[in-house]
């Protein structure tokens, strides 16, 4: 499961700063998010809820359900998901090509429609009582894989040495958890930061509206996995910012990144520009640009939309991956 680590040298005024992509479209089902599912899967069958040829529920804006509905299919159970009007087009044809029930559930205010997604799911299970829901909002068994994988993946490669810093994207906060519970017992010193998206509550800021919102970056609702106050700072990006430095680093690099990628690497650059003790910092990337061709690849390219990120995309203009600059897993 270990994924490919992509390293940047990013020109500051004083140093160069390293960058390492942590690469999670390499995963099977093209997300970190197959971890998620993998671990949620296998809790509901140890407890019992879940049981040979079962029902799978969950709500879920995009790679969750794409990676949920491809191991239902391989392991026998049927699975009904809950999505949105804003679900990308790529994943509503991935999850039903994947054998999956996709139900789109309406709400009456956009800005609450995880909400109404999960209200969903609840009347489903009322009316279908064998079913499980995997739950990913509060199933501990998120931050535990992440805890167990991910945390002890960021760390390397091994040549390298530890990062200074890494940088993990909030939608629910089970990955962030799960790194979080790693780092601190076993790398006390790399700081941890989260990046939420500008109008997210998922950090425990005040939900707004979000006309482009990126899927799988920030929330609308306060995650019950993480508190603020375990990070060492929250950093917030808008959906527009995190899109540019995709298409940036893609112009300069060839990596085609998610989202939510884009956010990572725009607030680990800000890290940098703001303390010059830092040089080395590990960046989740969650998933790829396969699934943002139509949206962030397509859109054209404009300004940052913050000026606490201006002095950030512009040093990504100057990025480089150098030759050799890719590390796979042994």
């Amino acid at each position: 499961m270990t994924t490919p680590v992509a390293v940047l040298q990013v020109p500051m005024p004083s140093r160069t700063v390293r960058l390492r992509l942590k690469l999670e479209a390499a995963n099977r089902y093209g997300s970190v998010k197959v971890r998620t599912a993998q671990a949620l899967l296998d809790s509901l069958v140890a407890r019992g809820a879940l049981r040979p040829g079962g029902h799978v529920v969950e709500s879920t804006s995009g790679n969750l359900g794409i990676a949920l509905a491809g191991l239902c299919r391989e392991r026998g159970y049927r699975c009904t998901l809950m999505v949105d009007a804003a679900t990308p087009s790529y994943s509503l044809t991935a999850m039903t090509e994947l054998g999956a029930d996709v139900v789109t559930v309406d709400a009456a205010d956009p800005i609450h429609q995880i909400h109404a997604r999960i209200d969903a799911v609840r009347a489903f299970r009322l009316d279908h009582p064998d079913t499980a829901w995997t739950d990913q909002y509060s199933n501990p068994a998120g931050p535990a894989v992440h805890a167990a994988t991910t945390g002890p993946e960021l760390l390397g490669p091994a040549a390298l040495g530890q990062p200074d810093a890494v940088t993990i994207p909030v939608s629910t906060g089970g990955t962030l958890a799960g790194v979080i519970a790693h780092l601190r017992g076993h790398a006390p010193t790399v700081r941890v930061v989260a990046v939420d998206a500008v109008g997210s509550a998922a950090t425990g800021k005040p939900l707004r509206p979000r006309p482009r919102k990126l899927p799988g970056f920030g929330s609308g609702l306060v995650s019950q996995l993480i508190r603020p106050d375990e990070c060492d700072r929250v950093i917030h990006v808008t959906d527009d910012d995190a899109a540019h430095a995709c298409r940036v680093i893609r112009a300069r690099t060839g990596l085609s990144l998610g989202g939510s990628a884009g956010a990572a690497v725009t607030a680990a650059t800000r890290l940098a520009l703001d303390d010059p003790t830092i040089s080395d910092i590990a960046c989740l990337c969650p998933d790829g640009g396969d699934r943002y061709e139509t949206t962030i690849y397509a859109a054209a390219a404009e300004p940052p939309t913050t000026v606490s990120d201006i002095g950030a995309i512009t040093a990504l203009h100057h990025a480089v991956l150098p030759q050799g600059g890719v590390f796979h897993a042994a």
